[in-house]
């Protein structure tokens, strides 16, 4: 198995994850290796964490994406649940495998166009009934589910 460094997780999720600090004036990317590899970024009221897990569970590395959004009191809800319950795709369709760096790469392309189409609910007045409807999770999936992006 490949071993991605920090520094190179670092760059590669900065470069995708521009945006943040673009358009949505986020501070960051902040690297960070304590529990695992993570790359942060925040303004007020919102927080977004990039990490690289090698979890004990399955073989091989994973992406994970989580924001926090402080006035929802959301503690690290995961992309995948919020992309599911704002309606756009279904949660198995975000990339997360990291296996080998083109993997990862991949996966964090992907993460970062949900994460685009995500912010303006992240950043808006429709915060609280996405969080209201993360929270609840596992939720049930209606049956013939429209979904805006899948």
């Amino acid at each position: 198995m490949e071993r991605i460094e920090l520094a190179r997780f670092v760059a590669e999720v900065g470069q995708r994850f521009q945006f943040l600090v673009d358009l949505y004036g986020m501070e960051g990317p902040d690297g960070s290796e304590r529990l695992l590899p993570a790359v942060h970024y925040r303004r007020p009221e919102l927080f977004v964490g990039v990490y690289l897990d090698s979890g004990r569970d399955m073989p091989g590395r994973r992406i994970e994406v989580s924001v926090s959004v402080e006035a929802a009191r959301i503690y690290r809800a995961p992309l995948p649940g919020l992309v599911e319950a704002a309606g756009f795709a279904p949660a198995h369709l975000i990339g997360w495998k990291a296996h080998t760096v083109a993997a990862m790469q991949h996966s964090l392309d992907d993460n970062a166009t949900w994460l685009s189409r995500l912010m303006p609910v992240l950043v808006g007045p429709e915060v609280l009934d996405l969080a209201r409807k993360t929270a609840g999770r596992p939720m049930r999936r209606p049956p013939n589910a429209k979904w805006k992006y899948a």
